[in-house]
């Protein structure tokens, strides 16, 4: 995935340790702004697609 969003190679850590701090981040008030669903929430603890 990082490669198709142009992400180079040397920043991808930093790229991943932000992702999961901004995933991490989440609580009930982001999940009912964004419209999330529990099975949206759960792909994201998979690493899986939305």
């Amino acid at each position: 995935m990082a490669r198709e969003a142009g992400i180079p190679n040397a920043d991808h850590d930093q790229v991943a340790d932000y992702v999961a701090n901004e995933i991490g981040g989440l609580h009930e008030g982001n999940a009912i702004r964004y419209r999330l669903t529990t099975d949206d929430l759960a792909l994201m603890g998979t690493g899986r697609h939305l």
